[in-house]
């Protein structure tokens, strides 16, 4: 069954950005093949960023073409990176022995959010617990 698959090519400051929605897989590969190399060729960016984070469906023709975009890339000096796959890709790509391709790609930020900072004096691990934890040994209480 084929599925709609949209694209969507924009500029940033960190470079060029490859938006997808729907479903990679043998029909619409294709598409994403003559996205990235019309970019590649046209636009000779330093860096490109494929988004997966819409993307429904994922196959191994479709894992094969992103590993061949990004080699592509390389021998034209750019450097191709796949950002946010959803759960079912990233299974999907781990499951064909791609995770190369997810090297850098997080889905959760590395550090925590700044208002997490704000609410401490001095930032330690101590002020990463979730608020409303219950203490162990309340503050105003004398140990025994």
């Amino acid at each position: 069954m084929s599925g709609q698959l949209r694209l969507r090519l924009y500029s940033s400051p960190l470079g060029l950005y490859l938006t997808a929605e729907g479903r990679i897989d043998a029909s619409t590969v294709g598409q994403v093949t003559t996205a990235v190399d019309l970019a590649l060729t046209r636009l000779s960016p330093v860096r490109i960023t494929v988004d997966l984070s819409a993307v429904t469906y994922l196959d191994i023709a479709g894992v094969a073409t992103l590993i061949a975009c990004r080699r592509d890339a390389r021998t034209r000096g750019a450097h191709l990176t796949v950002a946010q796959p959803s759960s079912q890709v990233r299974s999907t790509v781990l499951a064909c022995g791609a995770g190369e391709l997810l090297a850098g790609a997080a889905t959760e930020p590395l550090l925590p959010a700044a208002d997490t900072w704000r609410r401490c004096r001095r930032p330690s691990l101590r002020c990463l617990r979730p608020p409303g934890r219950a203490r162990s040994i309340p503050r105003n209480e004398p140990t025994r």
